[in-house]
């Protein structure tokens, strides 16, 4: 990949949708909980800065009723999201959720100790089921790392 294909890359937005069977309960969390911005919400939708990127809670409750298999070491669903933030971010989520009793997909966990990699993690279910992982690291730029 050329040098400019990337900058390219760096400055586009993600766009995401998940099925969600709640719409307020899903405002609550992200807004809430992970302390993501609401932009608009109607009565079947709602518009989040996940981070910088474009999620969008569809309602849809078949949808939000998947099932999921497990993979890694620890079982987490297949089929998640998150985000990756400096620590003291990781920190403020990691407590505000569990002060709501939010229910992990993965409990917290310290992992690739001693690489550039190195990070804590944990995955969370959102209200409908989505699971949605947090890194926190030191330096987040450096989840790319080969080491």
């Amino acid at each position: 990949m050329n040098q400019s294909t990337n900058k390219e890359m760096q400055k586009a937005t993600l766009h995401l949708s998940i099925p969600v069977s709640d719409i307020e309960k899903t405002v609550n969390f992200y807004q809430e909980l992970l302390g993501c911005k609401v932009t608009r919400t109607i009565s079947d939708r709602a518009d989040i800065d996940f981070f910088g990127h474009h999620l969008v809670a569809q309602l849809s409750p078949v949808e939000a009723a998947h099932v999921s298999v497990n993979i890694g070491k620890n079982p987490y669903p297949l089929r998640h999201f998150g985000v990756i933030v400096e620590s003291d971010v990781y920190e403020t989520m990691l407590t505000k959720l569990r002060t709501a009793q939010v229910k992990f997909a993965m409990e917290p966990d310290h992992i690739f100790i001693g690489t550039p990699r190195e990070q804590n993690v944990f995955l969370v279910f959102d209200p409908s089921g989505n699971a949605v992982e947090v890194k926190g690291m030191i330096k987040p730029n450096q989840v790319f790392s080969e080491t």
